[in-house]
């Protein structure tokens, strides 16, 4: 019986150990390219973090400014899809292209970080009072409703769409 008991735990032993070895060897090419991802996922969460104090700050009784923890999941979400995006280019580019040049990680980093980038210009853009962020509010979504829970319409005064605001070098008439 005892020698059945060591069969079955050497067994147990060498799967665990193959499917570690298996997952080591499948990552390991993509933790260079994960890292600017990941910081860019940081930087990403920054900029919303200072979107909901902005955001508090104009309707301090619609929303509390603070990170929520269902936003985690979101987050952990990303930084899943991310890294299989990169295990998924890197076996592009070995069994598909049969080139080890990392073109497809290359560029799905490149899409990855350029989705990222977009995220942070629109955090910035959202309720900022700033021109070059008014600017970009005409191409960009205004993330202020994820921090407030409505849309936007229900809160706005009308006048308060940003269509009203006159240009600014102009002048007023007296």
């Amino acid at each position: 019986m005892n020698d059945l008991k060591i069969f079955f735990m050497q067994k147990l032993t060498q799967w665990i150990t193959s499917i570690v070895a298996g997952l080591l060897i499948a990552v390991e090419t993509s933790i260079d390219f994960f890292v600017p991802c990941f910081i860019a996922v940081i930087l990403d969460v920054i900029s919303a973090f200072f979107l909901g104090r902005r955001v508090h700050a104009k309707y301090p009784d619609k929303s509390d400014g603070k990170f929520k923890s269902e936003y985690k999941w979101r987050i952990l979400a990303t930084m899943i899809i991310a890294w299989l995006c990169i295990i998924l280019a890197s076996y592009v580019d070995i069994n598909v292209r049969h080139s080890d040049d990392g073109l497809a990680v290359r560029f799905a980093v490149a899409v990855f970080l350029f989705y990222e980038l977009w995220s942070c210009l629109e955090n910035w853009s959202s309720e900022n009072d700033k021109p070059i962020a008014k600017a970009m509010q005409r191409i960009m979504v205004n993330k202020a409703e994820r921090h407030l829970n409505v849309p936007l319409s229900d809160i706005l005064m009308p006048g308060d769409d940003g269509a009203s605001e006159q240009p600014l070098n102009s002048k007023e008439d007296g």
